[in-house]
């Protein structure tokens, strides 16, 4: 009798258990996508994954997960679903353990991952993707503002767009486009320039944000400057009196020419250079490589002393991408950043540009919004929109230096580097090969000439050669650039990706 009732009351239990993993694996996630871990590992590289770990009796999360599935069913960038219990094991927590996890409603998300394309050394084996612990409250609104805020999305419950959402469409179609041009010449200068920059008088903050900053449309923004202290201030003899002293870093290069690409073969050690199997095979372009300036720490004054005695020689100084915060801190008085972005747009960068005034930039582009201030001569800019960067040949180049020696006054390619520029096109639009690079055909210039007080607006990733020349009164080119947050990004370097909306900048919306 013992026997026969613990038998029952053994086979009770068993009931009981299976009874309670009955109702929670599959039963209880009806109509949810079932991720293995290997699922999560491959999906990560193009969305956002929140999954249920261990529901058990919580039918009301399982309803929450319901309706968040429907709400981003027409999004591809979000993934919602539960992991298959096999897999509970594998899972990776964001500085945690696997005993730490709870035994009843835990929520685990996945980022996105990022594409790293900064290296094209990858390393021998793939880390696993870390799941973030979800620990706000667990209801339909407060996971869909959590999902939406976190992968860049913009859906309701009922799966629509939010205003946010339409206004980002709305911009993304609305990009400016440079014109068709009639011209079909492609013997001399750059190809196919299509117009001139708009040209327009200090604008209103609607006007700006609505015509051009949300259209990501390149604008010149004439007599601009004309009340900065700097615009008078700024002589030659003032600089030099005021910071002589001062070690600054200079870039040297032959004829005025910054970062053109070059064979490899012309430099030094080219015989005995090897990049990796793995990398050679990622660079499209060989046999080229960006070459990157000599770099001479001098002082301030032999600078300027540099710059009056190299404008009749085939030697150029150049004082570029210098930080004013950094190097000459007290000159950011006399400037001002434009009056109608002022609280809107996040600086990163304020640089000053001093040169003899032969200098010219080679075709890139920058990852920030750019407002260029010409201060003394004038730069004229080549720019080519970033939405078709297959045209411009996007890609990894490899890196070369320069180096020079001011007793002698010569230059020697030094070296090939062990690292690549990311920004740079190969296209030498003076002088373009077409039959390496066809496509560069279909590309469209803007002729943009900023003078003394001007102000050019290019938005991020705009691509732009740059050709400086001097002024009358000074034989010197002198600008300042303010480099800001961008509100349009892209990965790069990748020809076919597209712009987006930054997400820094979502409250615009």
């Amino acid at each position: 009798m013992v026997d026969a009732w613990y038998n029952r009351l053994f086979m009770l239990h068993v009931f009981s258990v299976f009874t309670l993993f009955a109702g929670m694996n599959p039963a209880s996630f009806e109509g949810l996508d079932e991720y293995s871990f290997s699922d999560i590992s491959t999906k990560v590289n193009h969305c956002c994954i929140l999954v249920a770990l261990l529901p058990a009796e919580d039918s009301s999360l399982v309803t929450v997960l319901l309706e968040l599935s429907q709400a981003f069913e027409d999004e591809k960038r979000v993934k919602v679903g539960v992991l298959q219990r096999t897999d509970l094991k594998l899972v990776v927590w964001k500085n945690k353990t696997t005993r730490d996890l709870r035994e009843d409603t835990d929520l685990a998300f996945y980022h996105r991952k990022k594409v790293d394309r900064t290296c094209l050394l990858r390393p021998s084996w793939e880390k696993p993707p870390i799941a973030e612990r979800y620990v706000g409250p667990r209801t339909t609104e407060e996971l869909l503002k959590f999902l939406n805020s976190n992968c860049a999305t913009f859906r309701q419950l009922d799966g629509s767009l939010s205003p946010a959402g339409i206004k980002r469409e709305k911009i993304l179609q609305n990009l400016y486009r440079v014109p068709n041009s009639l011209d079909t010449s492609y013997d001399s200068g750059p190809v196919n320039i299509a117009t001139t920059c708009e040209r327009i008088r200090l604008p209103s903050k609607d006007k700006f944000f609505q015509e051009y900053y949300l259209r990501s449309k390149p604008v010149v923004i004439t007599g601009a400057l004309k009340h900065w202290p700097a615009f008078t201030k700024w002589t030659s003899e003032f600089l030099t009196e005021r910071f002589g002293s001062k070690k600054v870093r200079v870039a040297f290069a032959p004829n005025g020419e910054y970062e053109g690409c070059e064979k490899a073969h012309n430099f030094d050690n080219f015989k005995e250079f090897e990049f990796p199997d793995e990398v050679k095979s990622k660079l499209p372009f060989l046999d080229l490589v960006v070459v990157r300036p000599a770099f001479l720490e001098i002082p301030f004054s032999a600078f300027m002393e540099t710059l009056q005695s190299s404008n009749n020689t085939d030697i150029s100084a150049y004082l570029e991408y210098s930080s004013i915060p950094s190097l000459l801190p007290e000159l950011e008085q006399d400037i001002k950043e434009m009056p109608f972005i002022l609280g809107e747009l996040k600086r990163r960068h304020l640089n000053i540009w001093l040169s003899n005034g032969n200098t010219l930039g080679k075709l890139h582009f920058d990852p920030f919004d750019n407002f260029l201030c010409q201060i003394s001569g004038k730069k004229q800019l080549f720019i080519y929109e970033p939405h078709e960067n297959t045209r411009l040949y996007e890609a990894h180049i490899q890196e070369a230096s320069l180096a020079y020696n001011p007793v002698t006054k010569k230059f020697r390619n030094q070296k090939l580097l062990q690292s690549t520029s990311m920004v740079m096109s190969p296209v030498n639009i003076l002088k373009p090969d077409y039959t390496r690079f066809p496509k560069f055909k279909e590309a469209r210039a803007l002729n943009c000439t900023i003078n003394e007080g001007d102000v050019l607006f290019m938005p991020s990733y705009w691509w732009h050669e740059v050709q400086s020349y001097p002024s009358k009164k000074e034989a010197r080119n002198l600008a300042v650039n303010f480099w800001y947050e961008p509100f349009f990004t892209k990965e790069f370097p990748c020809a076919s990706c597209k712009m987006d909306t930054n997400s820094y900048y979502h409250h615009m919306l």
